[in-house]
């Protein structure tokens, strides 16, 4: 199944996929500030979720926070490992971190790889590991539906992706006990795909 190969195509292109999005907040100006007010308001460790190699992560180390980086792509957190305070291969769905023993939750754009029957048990995931008080801060592709795609940045690996509307992904938030105080859209910039940026802000109570 495609689904789970996810981890494996991204083996396949982490060096490509490093290339192209290394620098992309530059480019960003929304995400930056939404990053940069996250680092300001948790505590340590801030745990990326998806890290990839490392980019978004090391943001927000850059201000202050220490960062480790989890990614289901073994090669994509060897990368991290070079740019947070560590990295290491795992599962979103079932972290491989103690309960609360985190600050914040950071989810830039992974949970595009988790079925939407599964994100409700993702979320429960960032909850568990969070601190009280603890902030996660995750974003997503705007859109309907899961779909298989047979390349990956023009190279013959295979892909899944789930495209989320904000109110679902509001209402799952609290399903999971999480106390959203932040949910908005943004339409795509010029370098990006042509699908709206959706942005969640919470926190464990």
């Amino acid at each position: 199944m495609t689904w789970d190969r996810v981890g494996s195509s991204y083996d396949r292109v982490a060096g490509k996929y490093e290339t192209r999005f290394l620098h992309e907040l530059r480019g960003k100006p929304r995400d930056r500030e939404l990053l940069a007010t996250f680092a300001a308001s948790v505590g340590d460790p801030v745990v990326e979720v998806g890290c990839g190699p490392g980019q978004i992560g090391d943001f927000v180390r850059r201000r202050g926070r220490r960062v480790v980086g989890i990614d289901l792509s073994l090669e994509m957190a060897r990368l991290a490992g070079g740019r947070l305070d560590g990295a290491l291969a795992g599962d979103m769905r079932a972290l491989p971190l103690a309960t609360e023993g985190c600050g914040g939750v950071l989810a830039f754009y992974s949970l595009i790889h988790v079925r939407r029957s599964e994100v409700v048990a993702v979320l429960r995931e960032f909850h568990r590991v969070l601190r009280p008080g603890g902030r996660v801060l995750f974003s997503a592709h705007e859109g309907e539906g899961e779909v298989e795609l047979e390349t990956l940045l023009d190279e013959p690996v295979p892909m899944a992706a789930t495209f989320f509307a904000l109110d679902e992904l509001t209402a799952w938030s609290r399903a999971a006990g999480l106390e959203v105080a932040l949910a908005e859209r943004r339409a795509p910039y010029p370098s990006e795909s042509e699908t709206g940026r959706l942005y969640v802000d919470a926190q464990r109570p």
